[in-house]
Parts: C-alpha cells; sequence; structure tokens
C-alpha cells in the first residue's frame, strides 16, 4: 500500500484525460475518494474531462488502456505516459 503523499505524487503526474477515463464507471463517492488525493485544481479539470467524455463516443479500448496507464503509474516508481487518442463527439439522436 501506498502512502498518501505518493498517490497524490503518482496520480498528479497522470494525465487529466486518462484519470477522467479511468474513473467514468465508478459511483460518485468512489470518484470523490480518489479526487481527494489530488490538488483542487487538477480534481477540476478531470471532473471537466469527465463531464465531456460522457458526450463524447470514447471506444472502450481507449477506457481500457488510460486505466491499465494509471494502475501502472501507481504500482510503479515512476508515471506512465497516456496513449494520444482521438475521441469524436456522438450524434445527437433524433
Amino acid at each position: 500500500r501506498l502512502p498518501p503523499v505518493q498517490v497524490q505524487n503518482r496520480l498528479m503526474a497522470c494525465s487529466d484525460r486518462d484519470i477522467a477515463l479511468s474513473l467514468l464507471g465508478l459511483d460518485a463517492e468512489s470518484v470523490e475518494h480518489v479526487l481527494g488525493h489530488v490538488a483542487r485544481a487538477k480534481a477540476e479539470r478531470v471532473r471537466d474531462e469527465m463531464r465531456m467524455d460522457r458526450s463524447r463516443h470514447v471506444e472502450s479500448r481507449y477506457t481500457i488502456m488510460a486505466l491499465h496507464t494509471v494502475m501502472i503509474s501507481l504500482q510503479s516508481d515512476r508515471a506512465v505516459p497516456g496513449q494520444r487518442s482521438y475521441l469524436r463527439p456522438r450524434r445527437r439522436a433524433d
């Protein structure tokens, strides 16, 4: 188990998008628990990214890659660079 300061350092080094995609399926309490480990400004950026991600078409492979990146960052001695992805807006249903 990592000390809180190391959890904070490793999450702060992860991209906002990777954290947001990793948290999308969690309940609000769990999301706030994770975001409680990062600076307020980063937590707000992640929340904004999560709001945008809900309206985008995000393929499950990108969510899985983001989750993998965050998990590896928490398990290793350094942050792992995230994958760049192109996320398309969803088409509105008529």
